[in-house]
């Protein structure tokens, strides 16, 4: 019986050896583009069609690739940029494996043609499969450009298990967002069957960078970072508040100029951010870090996104405390109200008249002072929203007229009019205590609540009450214009169904705008921007709005929507929070279980002021 194991032939090894580096059109990219990188390019255009399967070209103004080389360049671990082992434990380049060209050309029918700055003629090569087919002089701009067709034509398991085109450009466009804003001082341009998706100038600005993926208003709400600490330069721009997302896709780091995914670095930021970003979202952030290449290992792994740090904890706790200063300097933004316009009350009006005698002219007597307590925080209330379905009728409207002048006839009559005893019994506002904790009284007693728990709970019954059944959609008043960038503007032409049947009414309004004109009735107009990015984030990483259990995600709905403590909301707005836990009798704990309520009792503050003995 002959022996079961045998040597791989080498082209089958080679096979493999190419998927390590060549996952999909994207990691492709990154390798074609990484090199012109390294060559000195300062400008580099990037074509694909077919989601980068049929066809990705990049060219670029650099260095270019010598005659003498051009065969050199097919043969794996041919390199220019590593000669000992030593030196990798400081690699300043971006590519040093030599495995980029013949691992794509192993999977792929490729054309290289390349000048160098200076020469009469440039040099073509046609590589298919991994085989030479032809090397000839040839004319050509100085700079080199690649052309990749068929990828994975040669190994078809493989292709089959790619995405769908349009998301596999989608994540084409990820990777140009990370080298865009990676090499701020390189011009680059993504073109997607033809037609323009991303455009940088290369003008060394990180501004300018940013502001050809997310647009200008997004740019205006960032906030710069510059500091220093554990032996490093950290400067970039962070986007709390409104800039947060619903995941981390939008954290972009930079490492001595190499793009890198790191755990460790969005926990800093995350940390760092962590009382200006509400409980379940995430900063968005362009970091570039400046550190010794010797402080930092690149060599983890073939795709070159992972990075090891020597000092770990240093490096967290160092960018942790710049981000810090850098948000704790910014100003605060105007968050919009949480109504309309603040809600008109005319004080009542007391009058007396003769309980026997036709009424005379009242004299009106002046209205009893506030209690003398910590006042409601006066600014404008944070983003965020008062379920109106099922307590809809009872919130006070913007338009409604004031209240009549309440009468009261006899002072007897006070005792026993039953709206008299209702008044009584009803929650007061007095005042809030840390911008978090409203103080509030009724009767007898002294409450205090706090404010993100009860509106938390009062999303999630409203939602719940809701859930099994389909809502139709809020027109917004005024419909929004959303700049994308281009992954969510493709998952927005992907999944328009889908967001259409969730309540969104959108439609494509060009070059990666989209006008949003309803959102789902229960989140209301203030909600509509950020639910409906949310919306498409969910539908990036998942394909699907339902990849939770329907009660978690309407509790991280309404943990993510309710107001957040610390943050300042004007008077009428706590006491309309404390008037629709009244009317509704709220569940006292939250979704999470937390406390909503804590009471205090005229006796219990008199028997601990001494006033009486227990």
């Amino acid at each position: 019986m002959s022996g079961t194991i045998k040597v791989l032939p080498p082209d089958v090894v080679e096979l493999i050896a190419a998927g390590e580096v060549v996952e999909r059109p994207a990691s492709c990219i990154k390798e074609l583009v990484e090199n012109s990188l390294d060559a000195g390019a300062t400008a580099v255009t990037v074509a694909i069609e077919g989601g980068g399967l049929d066809l990705i070209r990049v060219t670029d103004n650099g260095a270019g690739i010598s005659p003498e080389d051009m065969r050199l360049v097919f043969l794996p671990h041919a390199t220019s940029k590593l000669n000992r082992a030593e030196e990798l434990h400081s690699v300043t380049t971006l590519g040093f494996r030599g495995e980029a060209i013949p691992s794509i050309a192993r999977v792929s029918k490729m054309t290289l043609t390349s000048r160098q700055k200076g020469s009469a003629a440039g040099v073509k090569a046609v590589n298919e499969g991994g085989q030479m087919v032809s090397i000839t002089e040839a004319a050509a701009a100085e700079g080199t450009q690649v052309s990749v067709r068929d990828l994975f034509y040669n190994a078809p398991v493989r292709r089959d298990f790619m995405k769908k085109p349009q998301r596999e450009a989608a994540l084409c466009a990820d990777l140009l967002q990370q080298l865009i804003l990676s090499s701020p001082h390189v011009a680059f341009r993504l073109t997607a069957q033809g037609k323009q998706l991303y455009s940088s100038p290369g003008d060394g600005k990180l501004e300018s960078a940013m502001l050809s993926i997310y647009g200008v208003e997004a740019l205006k709400a960032l906030i710069p970072v510059d500091g220093a600490g554990a032996g490093m330069l950290v400067r970039g721009l962070v986007g709390i508040g409104e800039q947060a997302r619903g995941n981390r896709n939008h954290q972009h780091f930079f490492l001595n100029g190499r793009a890198v995914r790191s755990t460790l670095l969005s926990r800093a930021v995350e940390e760092g951010c962590r009382h200006r970003v509400m409980v379940g979202r995430f900063p968005l952030c362009a970091l570039s870090i400046t550190l010794p290449y010797e402080a930092v290992d690149v060599n983890v792994h073939p795709n070159k996104w992972e990075v090891r740090f020597q000092r770990e904890q240093q490096v967290q706790d160092a960018v942790a405390d710049i981000i810090r200063q850098a948000v704790s300097e910014a100003p605060l933004q105007s968050p919009p109200p949480l109504f309309d316009q603040p809600i008109l009350r005319e004080e009542a009006r007391v009058a007396r008249v003769q309980p026997e005698d036709t009424p005379k002219t009242p004299s009106v007597a002046p209205a009893a002072p506030e209690p003398a307590v910590v006042p409601a925080g006066d600014g404008p209330a944070p983003r965020a929203f008062i379920a109106r379905d099922a307590a809809q009728e009872r919130l006070p409207r913007c338009a409604e007229p004031a209240p009549p002048p309440v009468v009261i006839k006899e002072e007897a009559e006070q005792i026993h009019n039953p709206q008299v005893r209702q008044a009584q019994t009803q929650l007061k506002v007095l005042g809030v205590a840390f911008h978090t904790y409203i103080i509030a009284q009724q009767g007898e007693r002294l409450l205090l609540i706090d404010q993100h728990a009860l509106h938390e709970r009062l999303l999630f019954d409203s939602l719940m009450a809701s859930a099994h059944t389909r809502q139709p959609a809020q027109t917004l008043l005024l419909p929004q214009v959303l700049e994308l960038d281009y992954p969510d503007y493709q998952a927005f032409l992907a999944y328009r169904k889908d967001l259409e049947e969730a309540g969104f009414e959108v439609e494509d309004f060009g070059h990666r705008a989209v006008r949003l004109m309803s959102v789902p009735v229960e989140l209301g107009e203030p909600l509509a921007m950020r639910s409906f990015l949310d919306a498409l984030d969910e539908l990036r990483d998942s394909g699907r709005l339902d990849g939770k259990s329907k009660r978690e995600r309407i509790i991280m709905a309404a943990c993510k929507h309710a107001v957040k403590g610390g943050e300042r909301l004007p008077e009428h707005a706590l006491q309309a929070l404390a008037d629709m836990m009244m009317d509704g009798q709220t569940i006292p704990s939250c979704p999470h279980g937390r406390p909503i309520v804590l009471e205090l009792t005229r006796r219990e503050l008199e028997r601990r002021f001494k006033r009486i003995q227990d």
